[in-house]
């Protein structure tokens, strides 16, 4: 399972492009694997003939184990392989066969889509009856229909031979921040491990209802709901989970405190008016906010910085980050040295970026070493509102809609295009005499964008 971001700690194989036993060539389409942020197509390193093939569509592995081998013509798998084959095709229950065994080295055929909406439902995908000659997702939705939940006891998390709970470094960190007992938890990840997607689970469950609640909740008689009135929950996708997680990790420990700036907005909008007239590439607000924004941390390196390890951590690098809403969630696909490119090479980037977060192909390299975040909500009328700050950066600046307000102008009221600038802080990192000297840089950078070039 390769490695295809620094907090990975896992991925779910949703398809195998290529069969057992069939060749492959470098650099041709071999899988996609879906990590916490996106779904990734992964290339053959060599030519081969695969074989092996220990993980099915679906299933999750860790980060570094073996999956599959690549042998070249006429090789034979190791020896290490028959070990780890065996254990893969040993039944679950107490009957075998040679069928089974075949399935078990043979992938699902499942389109990638139908593979991503089961591993994120939990199904196992050879479960599911296809319609077709291929698993299509609406063949994993009708099965996902067919199932009736049901309430499981907690059962206790997985230990090793020492009695030590098995969990991920970063479950067992948010376990004791959170102050959850990680044996209590059940854990999701391979051998039962407990990852730290269900420590947020566990965290939001707590919070829902804490045992006092429970202990009243407990003693009355339960209500009586009819098909009509009972609600469902909500199926979460993967990204959404981890979202809901980072947000929630970020909202209870880092310590927010917020600056609003109304700005006058007509000397953007005159900029973005000359760009787009003389050029084909078509320029955003956003874009321009996003250089204004990369000069405005060059001089304010401090709002650049991140809180790690108890320290403070001025980045080198200005890589301003973008909220982009998707049906499966928040992402935040990054725009590196952005104080380095024109506004055009900006818009090119965020153009790209956004058509690959909207279709589901971003890249892990398009999400990581983000140093400053914008969220833009102007388009969707939104006045004014105060972004969650994405860890560890120290500040995430939140655009609002240009409007007509009548302001004061000499003494005289006068109707102009207005906006509001809300910056978000990490107090730990941005004090706000600091923060206010940002924001009042980037407002002055709107009112006179032509300052950029002093």
């Amino acid at each position: 399972m390769p490695a295809l971001g620094m907090a990975q700690e896992t991925g779910t194989l949703l398809s195998w492009h290529k069969t057992e036993g069939e060749s492959v060539k470098k650099g041709e389409l071999l899988m996609t694997v879906a990590t916490d942020k996106t779904d990734v197509d992964i290339e053959a390193p060599v030519d081969g003939i695969l074989r092996g093939v220990l993980l099915q569509e679906g299933e999750e592995a860790p980060v570094g184990e073996v999956i599959a081998w690549l042998l070249a013509d006429g090789e034979a798998l190791p020896d290490a392989a028959q070990p780890q084959l065996d254990k893969s095709t040993s039944p679950k229950a107490s009957t075998s066969s040679v069928q089974e065994k075949s399935t078990l080295l043979t992938p699902v055929a499942a389109t990638p889509l139908a593979a991503r909406v089961a591993a994120e439902h939990n199904i196992d995908i050879t479960q599911v009856p296809a319609s077709g000659d291929r698993i299509q997702k609406e063949d994993v939705l009708a099965y996902l229909a067919t199932q009736q939940p049901t309430i499981q006891p907690s059962a206790p998390a997985t230990t090793n031979g020492q009695g030590r709970v098995l969990a991920s470094p970063k479950a067992r960190r948010l376990a004791q921040e959170q102050g959850l007992d990680l044996a209590t938890i059940d854990g999701s990840g391979p051998e039962g491990a407990v990852l730290a997607a269900d420590i947020a689970d566990a965290a939001a469950a707590a919070t829902i209802a804490p045992p006092a609640v429970s202990a009243v909740l407990s003693s009355a008689p339960a209500p009586e709901l009819s098909p009509s009135t009972a609600a469902a929950p909500i199926a979460m996708s993967r990204p959404w989970r981890i979202m809901a997680q980072r947000l929630q990790e970020s909202w209870q420990t880092v310590p927010h405190f917020y600056l609003e700036r109304d700005v006058q907005a007509q000397p953007l909008i005159d900029w973005r008016t000359q760009l787009n007239g003389r050029q084909t590439t078509k320029v955003t607000y956003t874009d321009l906010l996003v250089k204004l924004v990369a000069v405005a941390l060059r001089i304010h390196p401090r709002v650049n910085a991140a809180w790690h390890n108890d320290a403070i951590v001025v980045n080198a690098a200005i890589n301003i980050g973008l909220a982009v809403a998707v049906e499966e969630g928040l992402l935040v696909p990054v725009i590196h040295a952005a104080d380095q490119l024109g506004v055009t090479a900006i818009a090119e980037q965020r153009a790209l970026l956004v058509e690959r977060a909207a279709s589901g192909k971003l890249q892990p390299n398009d999400m990581v070493n983000g140093t400053f975040t914008i969220s833009n909500l102007g388009m969707f009328g939104v006045d004014r509102f105060n972004a969650i700050v994405n860890p560890p950066q120290a500040a995430i600046l939140a655009v609002g809609s240009m409007s007509e307000r009548v302001v004061p102008v000499k003494g005289k009221a006068k109707v102009r295009p207005m906006m509001t600038l809300t910056l978000s802080c990490d107090h730990r990192v941005v004090d706000g005499a600091r923060g206010a000297q940002f924001l009042q840089t980037v407002a002055s950078f709107i009112e006179e964008p032509l300052a950029v070039l002093d």
